[in-house]
């Protein structure tokens, strides 16, 4: 840390101190009472974020999640207080409060029209009431997912509810949902926290969490804070997401859930969803609550994937018409399983004190298998001197050309390969703390501990290649434009399939044995804060302090191990029974898979038979591994103060200063592992916020908001790690370089939004957003031919190198509009209709980065997203329909200037496709509790892949088929309602 850096944290903390003083100070105050109650309808279901206005004073204040509230420090008098929850009649009551008691305000609303019923007997319809009104209670930009919207739709894990909300789009993978990327910024930049707790990534390489590993029903909301305050951690540029668990309510809770489904492809999947939670709170006071729920599903998802490598026809530097150098023709078959627990326990020790324990794990087995066969082009190039009308592309395919001009073609020969997939990933997150109110003071406080780990098994895999009796002959498989008629299904001459049928051209060239070691961080923080309601003349005000210190430790240690046989192994021995006669429809005829099974077995009983290969993917010091630590120490000061009763101004300033050591090993060019390298670093940064909220009337608002966030680099990206994987034929390898030199970036955020609540009850919102980026980080990709090899471990051959840079800046901008209704004012029985939808559109633009002179949008920023969802809720039935679409987007760069082909050209940058996904879902409430239920998912059964450039040069397309299930839920608490 620099002395200037010690200079300004010393005085953020010095700040922080006397204000607690301060706080301390007034804390003692004697004389006074206060009011407090509970909010709930008329089924006795609480109502969490009701507003609540005591007058005279002005104090305003929001129903907790027991739908509780508090007003304190009171001078003993009479007052009146106001309660309101749109979509609910408002209730005001006269409350007369002694020295030293708390005077009870209990209130029960009644929906404000009879045809509004659904918010108190339809779980969804309740759950965005619910919605709505946190998100108007919210200082800052605020959007919420309740655990009942998010069940109302098949959405398989976390990310997939996430990505229902406006201006969140989605990476996929395998089918679900993997990271959100909120607001055009890429995953890295968008915090996850779980009850306010950062938590750690359990996969290697990368910052952000992976949604797929945390089930969508374990939790009892989702909060995502699109602007960030002063008391919230600063790496959440695009926004920080909240998983808020689950607690006890005033009612005994009761929920249980089985479904079954089916898939139909690779011979037909099923699939199993359970679900449960029970809890209750204890005592003639009911002060004690304990909760525990739990999630287990079980998918045997199939895939069809298609992964050519894209190449187009020279036209004199311009690229025409796509052609194809090979083709991975890849089928997977999973058994994923996923499962998780959440539990709490909390004890009211007075009003407005208590105490918690909150805890949180999951488990995502992504276990499965995949056989991949390789087809390469071996149609002749331009040789005037011998194929005169040859082709003109841009890479290089299975022909060459010697130095005497001679052309030999049908070196690039087919392959295969067979893996099983065993990667295991787990997050846990266990937090204790407590929250004391006083007279006009309160005070807060956590210690937690967070970890998050990938078994590193690996996904062992046998490699095949092809004998040494068909090399001598060469393949005569071409790519076959003229009779391509579908871009998305590139033909191949008859040769291809033929070669691949017959599993006697294949001998086993390698064995991938299973993975050891993990991938791991352990996160240890604690928290405090106090905060003080004080009147700046007649203003009332809150200033608050607090701090937090966050040690973050992450290392990888495994490895893999690889062994090769001495003598042919002829693919004959290993076949199995799988097949996948269906795939893309039967367009192309694949040759029989091998079972990985039978070629361990063989190994474990032949070891002698084969040669051991070391290095990175052997035991011992590989250049995959690092270990990182990471020390993030916080403070900050915020004021939140109503400068009129309908301006309300929250201002602060946050500093962080981070901390970085590591160590990586070194090996000499004979790949000998020399000892390890150490280093560290540290940063401080200054992270200025402030939002206004002004109300137009009781129904309309405004807000105004102004934010710096940070985001911090990836492990890997610092840590020196280097990883590969090895070239096919004409299909490039990959290897991805870590930069040390990478600088956290920031960012500067202004937003503006309008609101306004609709009758009889819905909610219509529109706003702005701008960010400007300093220092962003990006990766950026090229291809690069290694003659001796990339690394002493890699083969030589083309590589497709990806390294993150610092790329100068870049900005933002975007428009995000949301739009809810129930039509309850339609006659008969179209008044159970109602809306949901939302729309943003993103613009952004870079400067710097290297070897290029254009402006290409920011990674992961989809111009246009959109979702709509009709819904139906009328007596027992409620239905929902949702339409989920995000555009296309840079995925990684790889353009330089003059590339061949140009900006949009087959070896250009590598975008996702656009993706619409429609799913829909069903209910009937059968009595006592008990619902039937029935969903679709991917009903349009859509397509997930990348391109190069235009979308004609792809380079991945699969399918996985709809889906259809159907099960029971039992909530008999909600019979009540």
């Amino acid at each position: 840390m620099t002395f200037e850096s010690r200079k300004v944290l010393s005085f953020a903390i010095s700040v922080a101190f006397c204000c607690l003083l301060l706080v301390g100070a007034a804390s003692a105050q004697s004389g006074r009472g206060s009011i407090a109650g509970r909010v709930a309808d008329t089924g006795e279901g609480i109502l969490q974020g009701a507003q609540i206005t005591v007058d005279p004073g002005g104090v305003k204040v929001s129903s907790d999640v027991q739908g509780e509230f508090l007003v304190n420090g009171l001078t003993p008098g009479s007052y009146t207080v106001t309660i309101s929850y749109v979509g609910f009649t408002t209730v005001t009551k006269s409350v007369t409060v002694a020295a030293g008691q708390v005077a009870n305000a209990d209130a029960q609303l009644t929906v404000e029209s009879q045809n509004l019923e659904v918010l108190v007997t339809a779980e969804r319809a309740s759950g965005e009431a619910e919605e709505v009104n946190r998100q108007l209670a919210a200082d800052n930009v605020l959007q919420v997912l309740t655990s009942d919207v998010i069940r109302s739709l098949p959405n398989a894990n976390m990310a997939d509810a996430l990505g229902r909300l406006p201006s969140v789009t989605l990476e996929r993978d395998e089918g679900e949902g993997k990271y959100v990327q909120v607001r055009g910024t890429e995953p890295r930049l968008t915090n996850l926290t779980i009850d306010g707790i950062n938590i750690p990534s359990p996969e290697n390489n990368v910052r952000q969490i992976k949604l797929d590993a945390i089930p969508a029903d374990i939790v009892e909301s989702v909060e995502i804070n699109k602007t960030l305050q002063a008391n919230m951690d600063a790496d959440g540029i695009g926004g920080s997401v909240n998983l808020v668990t689950k607690t006890a309510g005033e009612r005994p809770t009761v929920n249980l859930s089985g479904m079954g489904g089916y898939t139909p492809i690779i011979g037909g999947r099923g699939l199993v969803e359970t679900a449960g939670t029970v809890g209750q709170r204890f005592g003639s006071a009911k002060r004690l609550g304990m909760l525990i729920g739990g999630s287990y599903d079980w998918n045997g998802r199939g895939i069809n994937d298609m992964e050519p490598s894209p190449d187009a026809f020279n036209n004199n530097g311009v690229a025409g018409t796509p052609f194809y150098d090979a083709a991975d023709l890849r089928s997977y078959r999973y058994y994923r399983s996923r499962w998780g627990l959440a539990g709490s326990l909390d004890y009211k020790l007075a009003e407005g004190s208590s105490l918690y324990v909150h805890g949180f794990y999951s488990d995502f087995k992504n276990y499965g298998e995949r056989w991949v066969y390789n087809i390469q082009d071996n149609t002749p190039v331009l040789n005037p001197g011998q194929f005169p009308n040859g082709i003109q592309i841009f890479n290089g395919n299975g022909c060459s050309i010697d130095n005497t001009g001679v052309e030999t073609c049908g070196g690039g020969t087919p392959s295969f390969n067979a893996s099983i997939r065993r990667p295991d990933y787990a997050i846990a997150n266990l937090v204790a703390g407590g929250k004391h109110v006083l007279s006009t003071t309160w005070f807060s406080w956590d210690v937690s501990a967070s970890r998050s780990r990938q078994l590193e098994r690996g996904d062992p895999q046998a490699n095949f290649k092809t004998t040494d009796a068909f090399n001598a002959a060469g393949s005569t498989c071409q790519f076959d434009p003229a009779h391509t008629t579908n871009q998305f299904r590139p033909q191949w001459g008859a040769s291809c399939f033929t070669e691949i049928a017959n599993p006697a051209n294949f001998d086993l060239k390698s064995v991938d044995l299973f993975g050891h070691g993990l991938s791991a961080q352990l996160n240890l923080q604690i928290t405090g804060a106090a905060a003080k309601r004080y009147h700046l003349g007649s203003h009332l005000a809150t200033i608050e302090v607090g701090g937090r210190f966050r040690n973050a430790h992450k290392f990888d240690d495994s490895f893999i191990t690889r062994v090769a046989p001495t003598l042919s192994l002829p693919l004959t021995m290993f076949t199995n029974s799988v097949t996948n006669s269906d795939y893309y429809g039967g367009g192309y005829k694949l040759g029989p898979f091998a079972d990985y099974s039978k070629v361990l077995d063989y190994f474990n009983a032949h070891p002698s038979q084969f040669t051991l290969n070391r290095g990175q993917i052997g035991p011992g010091f590989n250049a995959t591994n690092y270990d990182l630590v990471e020390k993030v120490s916080a403070a900050y000061v915020m004021n939140t103060i109503d400068l009129t009763n309908r301006i309300h101004l929250v201002a602060g300033v946050r500093f962080e200063q981070t901390n970085l050591d590591t160590s990586v090993p070194t090996f000499d060019a004979n790949n000998a592992f020399v000892g390890l390298t150490n280093s560290n670093g540290s940063y401080l940064k200054v992270l200025p916020s402030a939002s206004l909220r002004f109300a137009l009337d009781k129904d309309t608002g405004i807000r105004i908001a102004y934010s710096r966030g940070l985001g911090r680099p990836n492990p890997t990206d610092i840590a020196q790690a280097v990883s590969f994987t090895e070239p096919s034929g004409n299909t490039p390898g990959t290897i991805s370089l870590s930069n040390p030199n990478l600088k956290a970036e920031t960012a500067d955020n202004i937003d503006l939004l309008f609101e306004r609540t609709l009758k009889p009850f819905g909610m219509i919102s529109a706003g702005f957003f701008y960010k400007n980026l300093t220092d962003p980080i990006v990766s950026e990709s090229f291809i690069q031919n290694f003659p001796n090899g990339p690394t002493p471990d890699a083969p030589p051959g083309r590589y497709t190198v990806s390294q993150s840079i610092n790329a100068g800046s870049a900005r933002l901008a975007g428009f995000e509009a949301a739009y809810l209704q129930h039509l309850s004012f339609l006659p008969g029985i179209w008044g159970g209709l109602g809306i949901s939808a939302n729309y943003g559109y993103t613009y952004s633009t870079t400067d710097g980065l290297p070897g290029r002179s254009d402006h290409p949008r920011l990674l992961r920023s989809a111009p246009n997203t959109w979702n709509i969802s009709p819904t139906y809720d009328r007596g027992r039935i409620s239905m929902r329909l949702g339409l989920s679409y995000n555009q296309a987007n840079i995925f990684a760069y790889q353009f330089q200037d003059g590339l061949p082909g140009g900006v949009r050209g087959p070896l250009s940058d590598n975008y996702l496709y656009s993706h619409l996904e429609i799913d829909a879902q069903g209910s009937f409430r059968l009595g006592h509790g008990l619902s039937f239920v029935m969903y679709g998912l991917n009903i349009n059964n859509e397509v997930f892949g990348f391109y190069n450039g235009s979308p004609q040069y792809f380079n991945q397309r699969e399918y996985y088929r709809p889906t259809v299930a159907a099960g029971f839920r039992w909530s008999p608490t909600l019979e009540h309602k």
